[in-house]
């Protein structure tokens, strides 16, 4: 009887305590207020809410992912944070002291739903994407890539504990590290240690930022990165949607950056913890032949990211994040501001320049290859060219011998149609319009004649000569038509009915008579697209290029 009563009034001491499991409530409401109509609010990955101001339900398990998303801005990541504990907790608690006894003291202290969050929350959005004015370029995204080249230096990891002004407290620990390496691992080492101890849970001392999350990984990833940042220009007008075929490339900027450092921070804020990611991004600033104009480099921290238990981090959305927030930045630099202003300006500064006037040229068809060459880049690239003097002055397009700097074009030789190869000056060239003059020690047997006169009708038969696709394809020809010229964008081309490849770049377009019309340019490409190019109207280039003849 004795030993029937000892179990009956441990299992009535176990029912009638444990209040604050049983009796807390699992769910808290919370106000949000946000400053826009238009807002959503996303809490652990569902929505909540939307408008300025609404109340939910939610569920009270520690330290929350709260995204609040609105039309124009970037999406802010932010916390929602258990602040206190529930009022009813401490009278409820005291019931729990003989459990207490039994050893479930810390379990029930620690329990998450007896720790309340702010009954109102403010929401806005920090970085606002600001519209592209009439006054300023498009932008195109060349790439983001992850451009780490040793992982054991430029990806680093710091275990910190949370703090009011965090982005301050990791810059310092970043100094740190600087400082002293060797030191800093040794404390970092040893918090990491108490942390394992205290919350028995083991935190690894390396980065877990090339493990794959649903497949994707920050190192293969960057198709993902250009697109947001892509999509980010296309709502702010930077991209344009209007001229499908004739873009405005030369009031067009390109941007590419390099992610070439990677901060992890692990902050350990009460419940549970969460991430920042710290990252060093080249940004560079390149005109529309891909020559890099300005470059800087900008560091940025992500907003923070709640991790959920075990669960590995989303490493793509942290760096897609901080990449929005490092452009955010960029866009306030002298540097950007500096070189986003339009071009209306295309003309040479040079003086102008007189070429002696050819006395043998190109009258059919078989004189062309005399006259004609292939640019052979340095780099394996090649183009064509033809020469407007019998002294060695070649034209060509810019593209042709354009560099990596805009400040240093390509090394290049100029091969002729006998197989010699010769070292050549670059002269003077437009970038803005596409045409280059280039100077060679060698006397031509004949050269095409430059004129200012217009003398091309509409579906005129017209020829090109030069190596299309590979330099073993040199001195071949191409015929057409000559569709009509259009003017757009600041820029006059004449369209062509012809099939021309990368390597006519540069080349002549002429008559059967020998009558030069034009510089080979272009051609449109993709699906469902051919036998469609361009040219430089040739009675257009003395004036692009400030040169004539003496008479």
């Amino acid at each position: 009887m004795t030993h029937l009563l000892r179990i009956t009034s441990i299992a009535l001491l176990l029912l009638t305590s444990s209040c604050t499991a049983l009796f807390i409530p699992k769910k808290q409401n919370v106000s949000f207020t946000t400053e826009n109509d238009s807002s959503v609010v996303i809490v652990d990955g569902k929505e909540i809410g939307k408008g300025k101001s609404f109340e939910s339900k939610i569920n009270k398990t520690g330290l929350k992912q709260v995204v609040i998303s609105t039309p124009g801005y970037k999406d802010e990541h932010v916390m929602l944070r258990p602040y206190r504990r529930s009022p009813s907790f401490y009278p409820l608690a005291v019931l729990d002291l003989p459990l207490m006894a039994f050893g479930y003291g810390s379990v029930l202290m620690n329990l998450e739903t007896s720790l309340d969050y702010p009954k109102e929350i403010n929401l806005n959005n920090q970085v606002f994407y600001a519209k592209r004015e009439n006054t300023q370029r498009y932008i195109k995204v060349n790439a983001i890539k992850v451009d780490i080249k040793d992982q054991t230096k430029d990806i680093k990891v710091y275990y910190v504990d949370d703090d009011e002004d965090i982005d301050k407290k990791l810059y310092e620990e970043i100094e740190l590290r600087k400082k002293n390496d060797e030191e800093a691992k040794i404390k970092e080492q040893e918090r990491l240690d108490k942390l394992n101890k205290k919350k028995k849970i083991q935190v690894s001392s390396t980065s877990s930022l090339n493990q794959k999350k649903d497949g994707k990984s920050i190192f293969t990833d960057d198709t993902r990165f250009s697109e947001d940042l892509f999509n980010i220009l296309l709502e702010t007008g930077y991209v344009d949607t209007i001229n499908r075929i004739f873009h405005d490339d030369n009031n067009t900027m390109i941007v590419q950056a390099k992610i070439q450092k990677i901060d992890e921070f692990i902050i350990y804020g009460g419940t549970n913890n969460y991430r920042k990611l710290g990252l060093g991004i080249s940004w560079y600033l390149l005109n529309m032949y891909d020559e890099v104009i300005d470059s800087t480099t900008v560091y940025n921290f992500s907003d923070p990211f709640v991790t959920s238990g075990y669960s590995t981090p989303d490493y793509v959305e942290m760096v897609g994040d901080a990449i929005a927030r490092s452009f955010h930045e960029l866009r306030k630099t002298d540097l950007f501001n500096k070189n986003i202003g339009i071009q209306t300006d295309f003309s040479l500064k040079e003086a102008p320049l007189t070429l002696i006037k050819p006395k043998f040229i190109v009258k059919e068809l078989s004189d062309a290859s005399l006259a004609s060459v292939i640019i052979k880049r340095k780099d394996g690239g090649h183009g064509s060219g033809f020469a407007i003097t019998q002294d060695g002055y070649i034209l060509t397009n810019y593209h042709v011998i354009s560099g990596e700097l805009e400040s240093k074009q390509a090394e290049f030789k100029v091969l002729l149609a006998n197989g010699l190869s010769l070292d050549a000056k670059i002269v003077r060239f437009n970038r803005a319009r596409d045409i280059a003059l280039l100077k060679v020690e060698y006397n031509f047997e004949k050269a095409f004649l430059l004129t200012a006169e217009k003398s091309f009708k509409n579906l005129s038969e017209v020829y090109t000569i030069g190596a299309p696709k590979s330099v073993e394809l040199g001195q071949s020809v191409s015929i057409g038509l000559i569709s009509n010229e259009r003017n757009t964008n600041n820029n006059n081309v004449l369209q062509l009915s012809m099939s021309l490849n990368g390597g006519n770049s540069g080349g002549p377009l002429f008559d059967k008579t020998g009558v030069l019309h034009g510089v080979i340019q272009a051609k449109l490409v993709g699906k469902d697209t051919e036998g469609v190019g361009f040219a430089i109207p040739g009675y257009l280039i003395p004036e692009y290029l400030k040169i004539s003849y003496s008479k």
